[in-house]
């Protein structure tokens, strides 16, 4: 390693060890939204090799990987390395932002660039968060729930949990919605309505649909169509009505129809 690589190496490895993660990072909740810390690895070809915890006086304090996991304590001169060979993890919040050698990093570090990003998806998804929480969750009524539990038992997902079936619905947004458990219960009361009936197969806390509930589709889109044709009936009979109490009117001359219409009152003569 170059002179001027080396000192980089080191003001860069300098700060960032530092901020080491522990062994166990939290990845979620207001534990993982607090985490802030790094992890430096260097890898031989695919495998894992070293996991640099320090630097100290030119030698680099490792855990060398046994086939397992990182535990073998190892040093190494910082000099026989190159600036590519480390990788460094920022685990930065609940984001990640992972770096191919000491010259990624410098670039991304002095720019900000990845943080910005992810600060500007974080503000996105609060804004997108405050507009859903706006919105009501609409509870599908038994016969559009049972639709959707059929159409996601053709495309090869036949097994349902309440949680997974809520995110299909609503998307994760629900976790965070005001209305999210209230939602979750109606969507419980609806499984386990059709698990009674017939159309859904309960095993311990999964859903499993039936074959009966694709005779209970059959029969909700028969009773649709035999409600639109008798709506379209029921029009036909309303304007056949209008049309013969039309002709009953003009019969009793109440209404004067004209025998001749003179078309050429219509047309403008030519000046």
């Amino acid at each position: 390693m170059k002179p001027l690589s080396r000192r980089l190496t080191e003001l860069v490895l300098s700060s960032i060890l530092a901020r080491p993660c522990e062994m166990r990072i939290p990845r979620s909740g207001t534990k993982g939204a607090a985490v802030n810390c790094f992890v430096v690895s260097i890898d031989k070809g695919d495998e894992p090799y070293l996991l640099v915890q320090a630097l100290e006086s030119g030698l680099l304090n490792c855990l060398e990987w046994n086939g397992s996991s990182f535990i073998t304590p190892a040093k190494h001169p910082l000099a026989s390395f190159r600036l590519r060979d480390f990788s460094i993890t920022h685990y930065y919040g609940l984001a990640e932002v992972r770096y191919s050698g000491i010259l990624d990093f410098a670039k991304d570090w002095l720019t900000k660039w990845p943080y910005v990003k992810i600060h500007a998806e974080q503000a996105f998804t609060h804004v997108d968060q405050y507009i859903f929480n706006k919105k009501k969750l609409v509870a599908k009524e038994r016969k559009g729930l049972l639709k959707v539990l059929v159409n996601e038992a053709l495309e090869g997902r036949a097994e349902h949990e309440t949680l997974s079936l809520m995110t299909a619905l609503y998307s994760n947004k629900w976790f965070s919605h005001p209305q999210g458990e209230q939602a979750q219960a109606r969507l419980e009361f609806y499984l386990e309505s059709l698990a009674e009936t017939g159309e859904l197969r309960k095993i311990n806390y999964k859903y499993f649909v039936t074959g009966k509930a694709l005779q209970a589709i059959e029969e909700y889109e028969e009773q649709e169509r035999k409600h639109t044709e008798n709506v379209k009936m029921q029009w036909r009979t309303f304007w056949l009505a209008v049309a013969v109490a039309f002709l009953t009117v003009v019969q009793a001359g109440l209404i004067k129809l004209p025998l001749i219409l003179d078309l050429s009152e219509l047309v403008s003569t030519k000046p």
